[in-house]
């Protein structure tokens, strides 16, 4: 049904969408220490997720380029250039269009944060960041909950007609904003330790895990259960579709990335940070392109399966 370049743009805009989020949520916490001002009310708060200059240098960048090459991906799949322009300037708002727009919002805070790493001692008020950082993860939010709205609002497929698939999709992409966030801090040298902060993050993302296996083990149930639907889990579970989903978006992106969190050391962080995030965006790319593929085994796009469940 959809092309690579679909699924990329899925995964790549969720995924940076989800390191925006992360990202802009440990600038309020970093603001004051970050730019020389006196600590806030919250200094508690701001002490334990406490992260070094170097965490965001390094961050920003990784969500940046997340985020331009999923745009890049959603404009080669629309074929030509004017076709975004068209679905901006578009009257008729639509999924895709409403998509776009947060994704070039979401692109230029992320752009705006980079551009303050890459200019080395500038000073910046605490309420300016707070702003950005607030309109980023509002924009992220919206974001990795858009990548599973756009595949439920196609009515044509049975097997994406639930609101599961936006909240699998939203919790995945919140993990692999982590994930991003992990990946930029294996390449930070400083002797300040932070694997205290990094270590509460993979607490955080312990708790999305759980809920995304959860909510994935209730898609397929919900699945199963239906007859135009049951096909297309099966093709999951045991059919064409198994490897990709056990191994890929079960093993590598649920299971051994949580027990990889769990065993997260200061002498060795660096290593671990950089298998954890492999595994976390191995596992992001292969639930949705499990998902997306499943969609061809849904009884609307089987003719005679579904002239036989119109007769039945």
């Amino acid at each position: 049904m959809f092309n690579l370049l679909t699924t990329g743009y899925l995964f790549l805009g969720g995924a940076g969408a989800g390191a925006l989020v992360v990202l802009g949520a440990l600038e309020c916490a970093n603001v004051r220490r970050r730019f020389a001002f006196p600590p806030s009310r919250a200094a508690r708060v701001e002490r334990a997720l406490a992260l070094p200059d170097e965490f965001f240098a390094r961050g920003w960048p990784v969500c940046f380029v997340a985020l331009a090459a999923g745009m890049l991906c959603l404009l080669v799949d629309l074929g030509r250039p004017e076709r975004l322009l068209n679905l901006l300037t578009s009257p008729e708002p639509s999924a895709i269009a409403v998509g776009a727009y947060v994704l070039v919002l979401a692109l230029a805070c992320a752009g705006v944060f980079s551009l303050v790493e890459l200019l080395d001692g500038v000073r910046v008020r605490p309420a300016v960041v707070w702003g950005a950082a607030v309109a980023g993860v509002a924009a992220g939010l919206v974001a990795v909950a858009y990548t599973g709205v756009l595949l439920q609002g196609l009515a044509s497929v049975l097997f994406w007609q639930t609101p599961l698939l936006p909240m699998l999709f939203s919790l995945s992409s919140l993990s692999c904003g982590i994930a991003c966030a992990f990946l930029g801090a294996a390449f930070v040298e400083t002797r300040r330790p932070i694997t205290r902060p990094l270590a509460r993050l993979a607490l955080v993302d312990g708790v999305l895990l759980v809920l995304e296996a959860l909510v994935m083990a209730g898609y397929l149930a919900w699945a199963f259960a239906g007859e135009g639907t049951a096909l297309a889990a099966q093709a999951l579970v045991a059919g064409d579709l198994r490897w990709a989903f056990w191994g890929g978006a079960v093993l590598c992106g649920l299971a051994a990335p949580f027990a990889l969190e769990r065993c997260l050391t200061h002498g060795n962080s660096r290593t671990q940070l950089l298998w954890i995030a492999a595994a976390l965006l191995a596992g992001g790319f292969a639930l949705r392109f499990c998902l997306v593929g499943a969609g061809a085994y849904d009884a609307t796009q089987l003719p005679g399966l579904l002239f036989g469940l119109t007769i039945g």
